[in-house]
This record gives C-alpha cells, structure tokens and sequence, in this order.
C-alpha cells in the first residue's frame, strides 16, 4: 500500500503541477473516447513518466508495471511490485496502486485487477509496440484478457501522439534541457586534449549535465575520436585522443526525461582542409529549414529541404544520414520518438504545430583516409513555435577547432 508517512514527507520539487498532470489525462480520456476505447491498460515507460511522473530505472521483461486510465472518469490505477513502495508512495499523481508480485503470478492479477474495477468486459487498450514487457507477455496478456470477456486493440501511439505537442510548462523543460545540453557540450569541449581518454569526455559531459539537476539520457553518450570520429552508436572508449584528431561527441541534453540532441566535431588542432570545407558547407543546413519551413507544413518537408541543401552542396557523396525525429519524454534503451522527419509507414504524415520537438541529423562518412578521421556531423534540435523553428542549441555547426 502507499506509505503516506513518506509522501507527507516529499520536500522536493515535482516535475509539474497537478493541475498540468490533471490536463495530460483528460486529453488521454478524450483520445479514447474517439478511439472508442472504454480504458488503455499503459506500459509504455515513457507514458507512464509523462502521466504520473514515475520515475524508474528497471523495466523487467516479464513485468507489467502499468496504468490503468479509464475514458468515463478521472480515476487511474497503477500496477506496480511491492519492491518499488518507496517510489510509488513518492509519486503524488500515484493515487490507486494495485500491488502485483513478479513474474508469473503479475499477470493474472493485472487482468484480476482490470475485472475488480468494472472492466473485464470493456474495450482496452494496451501497448505491443513498446520495450516492456517483452512481446511474449503481452500476448499472454491479450489473451487472458480477451478470455475474460474484452476487446482488445492496440493503442502503442495513443499517448505518444499526444506527447508530441508540449505544454507551455513543458516547453520550459525543454528549453532547460537544451540549456543543460549546451553547457555540457562546452565542458567537453574545453576537456578536449592530447592523451585524455573518449571515456574522460564521457565523464566530463555528465558531470556538467548533473551539477546543473539534469539525468542520464535514455541512450548512452557516442563520442569517438580519430579513427573512430565517423562513429554511429559508438560508446566512448579508452582511445586516448592525439594531435590533429577530429573529435564527434553526440549526447542529449536531459531534465525531467525531457531530451534535448546535440552532436558537434571539434579537431584538436588545425584540422585537413577538406574536413573544415565539408563541415562550413554542411553548416548552412539549419538556416535553410529555418527559412524555408512554416508551422502547419508538412513534417516531411524538414527532410526535403535538408536533402535539397545538401546535394545542391555538393555533399551527399559522404552522407551517412540526413534526418530526425521527434523528441521529449524517454526513457532507456532510446530517446528516439515515434515520429520521424521521413514519414513511418505505419503512422503517416504529421504537420508541424507549436509546441513539437525534433531534430535534424548531418552525418557523414569519409571513406577517403583524410587525416584526422573517418567522419563528422552535427545534430540540432527544434521547438516549433508560433513564429517558426526554434534552434535549441546555440553552438556553431562548423568544425571548431581547440
């Protein structure tokens, strides 16, 4: 049960306002009703995170943690082990806990407690599409539902959707994440020399992002140096770097689990020619979307003037990637959202609108043995205002050289 002695005791300051937790679940009971849905039964880490503000580290693959959010009422029941009673009674927008106990017995008893509350018989939905728990379980779970009498749907995107367009008061997480983000960046870049580890540059980065309240971000920081600059989902290694090398540090800024991508190249000293031409070309990529993109157009046509740019640049012979994704709410193993630049088949096109938060990749590959290394790139972020795109980061995109 919740231990009131220790919620009476939270004397630190909650992620948002009950007022603003109250909004996000009536937009959810609106999103059912239209998807004539009676309750979702809500896995997803990352929903749970934007409509509790749980906060955990361990999503078991055989564990059903969730909540229950019905569409005829305010009223949600969260499923969760007796292990975690500290952060459940620590969680204030926690107001009904159904305890469960692991592995085999939890899935019976999520089903039991769905019955217990008058929607054994209803239409739910639930969240295949998703980290946790693994597929297996929630086949069983479907099933078990369905043998008590309900109809079941797939409702992955259901919450997400929502999530994609922030509140003000989300927004000014955001813009604290991007401010995190950049004074990590600095530090890293001010880290950077001859004989100091990738891992030290790690290091550095999070001990900015945490001395100034941030967390860790859903996916570990890749940062690669020399031979390794062109990495692509490269942790940092116990490379040291060396004179003339490139350095490609990629990490999000982090704060309430909101995410905010930033990705720059440093060279440590003057770097080839070639790199430095590649990189002030690439640089003209954010203003041209700046300039060319207006809120209610397509989502897509961020990846149409970013491709358009970089071939009229004379540089796609080197692209890895040119593209993004939605941003926000995430938790490990990705920060990625559902929504890309490049429209998934499976969700279709979105158009911007106020409040929606993406970046913009420019990764490229130089398979050429140019001296310092095998690659450079940069990432932005964008909030979409009422006015436009907003860049989140105010670092150069040029190759800056320390």
């Amino acid at each position: 049960m919740i231990q009131n002695h220790l919620r009476h005791q939270i004397d630190w300051e909650q992620p948002f306002t009950p007022e603003e937790y109250a909004d996000r679940r009536r937009r959810v009971r609106q999103a059912l009703a239209a998807a004539e849905l009676d309750a979702v039964y809500v896995t997803n880490p990352a929903d749970l995170t934007w409509l509790t503000g749980y906060d955990m580290i361990w999503y078991h693959l055989k564990n059903l943690t969730g909540l229950l959010v019905r569409a005829d009422r305010d009223e949600t029941t969260f499923f969760d082990s007796p292990s975690h009673t500290t952060i459940v009674s620590t969680t204030p927008q926690i107001t009904d806990w159904h305890v469960t106990t692991y592995e085999r017995e939890h899935l019976p008893q999520v089903v039991e407690g769905i019955a217990a509350r008058g929607l054994g018989k209803a239409r739910i939905g639930i969240q295949p599409w998703n980290f946790s728990p693994h597929a297996l379980v929630y086949a069983e779970l479907e099933s078990a539902l369905k043998a008590g009498g309900a109809t079941v749907s797939d409702a992955s995107w259901l919450v997400e959707e929502l999530r994609f367009v922030k509140s003000p008061a989300e927004i000014a997480v955001v813009r604290q994440a991007a401010a995190i983000a950049d004074t990590a960046m600095a530090a890293a870049r001010d880290a950077i020399a001859e004989g100091v580890m990738e891992t030290q540059i790690e290091g550095v980065i999070m001990a900015s992002m945490m001395a100034a309240g941030g967390g860790y971000p859903a996916i570990r920081s890749m940062i690669g140096s020399g031979p390794r600059a062109g990495t692509h989902h490269s942790p940092a290694q116990h490379r040291r770097i060396r004179q003339g090398d490139l350095v490609f540090v990629d990490f999000c800024g982090c704060l309430h689990r909101y995410h905010v991508n930033v990705n720059r190249t440093f060279s440590l000293g003057e770097p080839d020619p070639r790199w430095t031409a590649m990189m002030d070309k690439s640089a003209g990529c954010t203003p041209a979307v700046v300039d060319a993109v207006k809120v209610g157009d397509p989502l897509s046509k961020v990846q149409e003037v970013a491709d358009a740019y970089i071939d009229k640049a004379g540089l796609r012979e080197h692209v890895w990637f040119v593209g993004g994704y939605s941003l926000g709410i995430a938790m490990p193993p990705d920060w990625c959202g559902s929504h890309w630049l490049k429209p998934r088949p499976e969700l279709g096109e979105r158009f911007l609108t106020p409040g929606q938060v993406f970046n913009l990749e420019n990764q490229f590959d130089v398979w050429e043995d140019w001296p310092g290394g095998s690659g450079a790139a940069w990432i932005d972020s964008f909030l979409v205002t009422e006015s436009g795109l907003e860049v989140l980061s105010r670092h150069p995109r040029n190759l800056v050289v320390v």
